[in-house]
């Protein structure tokens, strides 16, 4: 049964984040006629599926590979835990391969896992993480593992829809390799989830659509998330506050709450397909590469922590700003109790790569999308800046 190690915030009582971590509804950001917008072909036909969430997408390529009980997925070892939840929920098990300090996979792990007869391996899993394309002769590599191991070869797109729409074709055509994505960390959008694939991999229905009710309330949502928390660049790091989070370690072979069993089969909300197929690329990755820069620029020389990705290629669209820092306590939770947003997969199957086990407490995701304000910008660049000064 797999071990699990969660950070358990509730007695630190954080604010609520001062800035949003995923991008919101905008007018400025659509286009109501001419081109620059998502090519039709990534949307609609019969090679594309939309889910609420990208989790429920991977459900989907999961059941696809034969995942069930007696059988098992390779996963990553630095994950989150959607990634691993869907096996779960179809009665898998999880075995995890070794990445190295960039986030690629190391080859010589998955065949090690591959090694014995029995190990009843039916897909693997490969994450394109906070944008960037994983190199192509690894990805040449793992698919020649896969291809002759029989695996089929699932590449997570939720953090690189630019990733997704540059490989989906390949994806299409092929029985064997399959792409998902989360466009909700891309578009200004509620929720969605796509796989694309085979048509003859899918079911013959497709997910239930949203009622006109969850339709309605995400409409709201969507413009009352527009409104800008008011943030002072010149404000300064808050004391080392004296409430702590604990480490939990759990063994059990269930999904995690993130996860909805009622959710697998539904589809996306009518609203954000209509904002996918509406939003302009160009000014959005123009955004997000310009925020990426300013984060870089701000924690240049930091003593306390460095970029993890100093280099931005230029077909990157990021999605966030992967940092490590030396010291979590007390820097993360000084930065949480500012309202700084934060992501940080500290809640994750334990596993024997110490890359992950570092980079559970160690690597945060902060956010650079295109819905930021130069303000927002600016206070967090400024804070991040000090506390690791």
């Amino acid at each position: 049964m797999p071990e699990y190690q969660r950070f358990d915030a509730v007695a630190c009582e954080f604010p609520r984040p001062r800035a949003p971590l995923f991008p919101s509804l905008r007018l400025a950001d659509l286009s109501f006629g001419g081109s620059g917008t998502v090519a039709p072909a990534l949307i609609d036909g019969t090679a594309v599926r939309h889910f609420a969430r990208g989790r429920y997408a991977m459900h989907a390529a999961y059941l696809a590979a034969g995942i069930g009980p007696g059988t098992a997925l390779l996963a990553p070892s630095y994950h989150c835990r959607t990634m691993i939840d869907p096996a779960l929920a179809l009665g898998g098990t999880v075995l995890f391969y070794e990445v190295d300090s960039d986030l690629t996979p190391r080859v010589d792990s998955i065949r090690a896992l591959l090694a014995p007869r029995d190990h009843g391996i039916k897909a693997l899993v490969l994450p394109h993480y906070f944008g960037f394309e994983q190199p192509p002769a690894l990805l040449a590599a793992v698919m020649a593992v896969c291809r002759h191991h029989g695996l089929m070869f699932i590449e997570d797109c939720s953090h690189a829809w630019q990733v997704a729409a540059k490989r989906a074709q390949g994806a299409q055509a092929n029985a064997d390799h399959v792409l998902m994505a989360s466009p909700y960390k891309f578009f200004g959008c509620e929720d969605g989830g796509v796989l694309w694939a085979n048509p003859a991999l899918f079911p013959i229905t497709p997910p239930a659509r949203p009622g006109l009710l969850r339709e309605a309330k995400a409409f709201t949502s969507a413009w009352s998330r527009n409104r800008a928390a008011r943030v002072d660049a010149t404000e300064a790091v808050p004391r080392d506050p004296a409430l702590r989070g604990q480490d939990i370690v759990e063994r059990h072979d269930q999904p995690s709450p993130l996860y909805e069993r009622a959710m697998e089969n539904k589809n996306s909300l009518a609203l954000s397909r209509w904002v996918m197929r509406r939003t302009l690329l160009a000014p959005l990755i123009e955004r997000r590469r310009q925020h990426y820069r300013q984060w870089l620029e701000a924690v240049a020389g930091a003593r306390g922590g460095q970029a993890l990705m100093h280099d931005l290629p230029d077909d990157c669209a990021p999605y966030m700003f992967p940092i490590t820092i030396a010291e979590p306590d007390p820097v993360f939770y000084q930065l949480k109790q500012a309202g700084m947003p934060i992501f940080r997969w500290d809640d994750m199957a334990v596993s024997s790569c110490t890359v992950a086990r570092n980079y559970r407490l160690h690597l945060l995701h902060l956010p650079c999308h295109q819905g930021l304000t130069s303000q927002q910008m600016a206070w967090m660049t400024a804070l991040v800046a000090k506390a690791l000064a």
